[in-house]
């Protein structure tokens, strides 16, 4: 080209650098039919939990992608890649975090974010080779725009000890899209990795979740004082509640009077006819279980078993034989 410049003047060499000249641009413009220019950005809901217990919860949102594409001659591949920052929150144990700010100190909520169903493939807080997963889409010659799903799936973890309440992760995660286009073959991985200072897009996503820190009455098994032939002795029997409620949360399970309550006496009927008995709280029978009371405890997060002792008679009154039944309402507050 140095020599090409010296000699400008003639006209022989004139026409020869032209030709020169036009070579690189001609290379240009077949380079630039090989590529695909286009942009694409991010627009979805919250992703909302409702209401989650110490059991865990999955929820999902679906998230829309839009892509332009002009120009093109022929098919246009799209590698969409998505991750998520942890926003300004921070993670705990490498998982992502929500907060109830409702009183002090603050109360925290760990969940996290994936790109499966299945929830095997977590959305990783950056651009990770080794964890970003990407989706392939194509604009046929004809497509200018398309609008993509995006579902982000989320699970608030099993087995933590909130306090109840709302939590959110502040609106400030960031789901970040890295892309690329081509008209040769799908853009792998490392490509759109390598083409991610320009070829990104982002939009904040919020977490919300109403946490019940809530408990479970599990069971509550009958009590059966078998066959009665003589109330002139007192008959005894047993019955279990079970229940399962976070770990050291507080719970109280109480007793009600059942059907046939006389003002003294709980009772059980046959027509016009009743057996009275009582319900009490330890195997010894001196702690009457009225409907004041209430046994009470504190939850482990596992199943716990409360023993309810009953006893009927011993009575001089007769009663005709039959069936005898009463219902008891068994309340937890917690």
């Amino acid at each position: 080209m140095i020599n090409i410049h010296r000699v400008w003047r003639s006209g022989l060499l004139l026409a020869f650098s032209s030709l020169a000249l036009m070579l690189p641009f001609a290379l240009l413009a077949a380079s630039s039919a090989a590529q695909a220019s286009g942009s694409c950005w991010l627009s979805g809901p919250a992703l909302n939990f409702g209401s989650v217990s110490g059991k865990g919860k999955t929820s999902y949102t679906n998230w829309q992608v839009t892509c332009n594409q002009y120009g093109h001659a022929k098919t246009v591949n799209v590698a969409l890649c998505p991750y998520a920052t942890a926003g300004g929150l921070g993670l705990s144990n490498n998982r992502r975090q929500m907060v109830s700010y409702s009183s002090w100190p603050h109360a925290y909520l760990t969940y996290d974010l994936f790109y499966d169903p299945a929830l095997t493939q977590r959305m990783d807080t950056r651009a990770n080779l080794a964890t970003l997963k990407c989706t392939y889409k194509s604009f046929s010659v004809n497509e200018n725009r398309k609008i993509f799903d995006l579902p982000i799936y989320g699970y608030v973890y099993a087995g933590q000890n909130a306090r109840a309440g709302e939590y959110k992760n502040n609106n400030d995660a960031q789901v970040t899209l890295l892309y690329a286009f081509s008209q040769e073959k799908q853009p792998s991985a490392e490509e759109v990795l390598a083409s991610q200072s320009g070829n990104q897009g982002s939009n904040s996503l919020s977490v919300t979740a109403n946490y019940e820190n809530s408990c479970n009455l599990i069971s509550a098994s009958d009590m059966n004082f078998g066959q009665i032939n003589d109330l002139s002795k007192a008959v005894t029997s047993a019955a279990a509640v079970v229940l399962s409620c976070p770990l050291n949360t507080s719970w109280k399970v109480s007793l009600d009077q059942g059907l046939h309550y006389d003002g003294a006496t709980r009772r059980m009927r046959k027509g016009a006819d009743y057996i009275a008995y009582e319900l009490y709280r330890d195997a010894q029978y001196s702690q009457l279980w009225s409907s004041s009371g209430a046994s009470q405890g504190a939850g482990n997060n596992g199943a716990q078993t409360i023993h309810i002792y009953g006893k009927a008679g011993p009575s001089l009154a007769a009663v005709p034989a039959g069936e005898y039944q009463d219902t008891i309402t068994v309340t937890l507050t917690y």
